[in-house]
């Protein structure tokens, strides 16, 4: 007979539970699991709108959103098509 066990995919709340995947990150900021965070951004999409940008701590000179955002999209692009993205 084979011996089967069930494998967690995801560890903690439900991906579509918003509130508390923001909470779950917050405990994990300040456990340090991402190191020191100076910086944070969140993009919150609206229905025919421009999405809501939110951001927190350092926005100056590498942290600025615009530079962050271009960032963000070019790793994100470069993934999409398989590029490296180190």
């Amino acid at each position: 007979m084979t011996d089967l066990k069930v494998v967690s995919l995801h560890d903690g709340p439900p991906l579509n539970d918003i509130p508390e995947q923001l909470r779950a990150l917050a405990d994990r900021i300040e456990s340090g699991d991402y190191g020191q965070v100076d910086s944070l951004y969140a993009i919150m999409p609206r229905d025919e709108a421009y999405p809501l940008c939110l951001g927190w701590g350092s926005t100056d000179g590498a942290y600025d959103p615009t530079v962050q955002f271009f960032l963000a999209h070019q790793w994100m692009v470069r993934a999409a098509v398989g590029l490296p993205i180190d």
